[in-house]
């Protein structure tokens, strides 16, 4: 008897917890609400832009929105707002009246979307505000569960206020992947650092974001990481990939030179392999010439 009643006990404490979790949902704000609240609790604003008829805004509510890291990491650290960009009334933000000019029009945009995003009305559009109604910034574009997860850690936890998302990138795990093996940080590419043709050293319009780099390395003394140089398809194969390694011993070198343990550091040249981008267009090549950081865990 008391089997039983522990087995239907624990039946119903995870049925419960089964209903809880599936019941966890974003908590989503009124625009014209977020201003009391946040004088209140500060904390950043995220706003989605969506009209009834965009098909990915729709997708967005059924699988990002749904997902549940992207659920704790919003009601933890924002207000979240739906905007309907084509809304028909008024809104009074910061002593003005925002209207939809032409309320009975075909995809007439309201101004408060528009100035939102700054007259560049795609959908869905994400815009995030600091504490202060501030613009940070805005992303025009459907992002699955693994790619808006670091967008949320790093202008929710302010990482934005101390390093460029690359670098913080580097070492964010994601979390909200469907698979059951723990994701990878993908590389980053430093896209600032570029080369004359042909040659090795690095132009001096690159410093910054090695430096940048170099700041993360010098805090976070576990940090380790391969260097990898990439070329486009023109030319001898060999050459290139040679080339795209003396490359990436550049940046090696650069960072040993500012202090940095080269054991901590490989580097490699993969040559024409891995192309990103079409090597039968000028920017497609450009695009595939490239130095890549990637994070490797202990």
């Amino acid at each position: 008897m008391k089997k039983t009643s522990l087995f239907f006990f624990l039946l119903f404490f995870i049925s419960e917890q089964f209903i809880f979790a599936q019941s966890e949902k974003i908590k989503w704000y009124a625009f014209e609400d977020v201003a009391t609240q946040i004088n209140e609790t500060p904390k950043s604003v995220f706003i989605d832009v969506y009209t009834d008829w965009c098909g990915w805004c729709k997708t967005l509510d059924k699988t990002t929105f749904a997902n549940p890291v992207i659920i704790k990491l919003m009601n933890e650290y924002f207000y979240a707002v739906k905007l309907d960009a084509e809304r028909k009334d008024t809104v009074v933000f910061n002593g003005y009246s925002f209207v939809n000019p032409n309320p009975k029009g075909f995809r007439s945009a309201h101004q408060l979307a528009s100035s939102l995003l700054q007259g560049k009305m795609g959908y869905p559009s994400m815009v995030f505000l600091n504490d202060s109604m501030q613009l940070i910034t805005t992303v025009q574009s459907y992002l699955s569960a693994p790619d808006l997860e670091p967008v949320l850690v790093y202008i929710g936890q302010k990482k934005y206020l101390t390093m460029p998302y690359d670098t913080f990138k580097l070492t964010y795990t994601i979390l909200s992947s469907n698979n059951t093996v723990e994701s990878k940080p993908k590389p980053f590419i430093l896209n600032k650092v570029e080369f004359d043709a042909g040659k090795t050293n690095i132009k001096e319009s690159g410093y910054n974001q090695l430096d940048s780099l170099l700041k993360i390395l010098i805090n976070n003394e576990s940090l380790k990481i391969e260097i990898a140089g990439y070329t486009d398809n023109t030319g001898d194969e060999k050459k290139n990939k040679l080339l795209s390694e003396e490359r990436a011993k550049a940046v090696f070198d650069y960072f040993t030179e500012k202090g940095v343990n080269s054991d901590r550091m490989s580097y490699i040249g993969y040559g024409s392999l891995k192309p990103i981008a079409d090597n039968k267009t000028k920017a497609g090549q450009i695009a595939n010439r490239r130095i890549e950081i990637q994070y490797i865990k202990n």
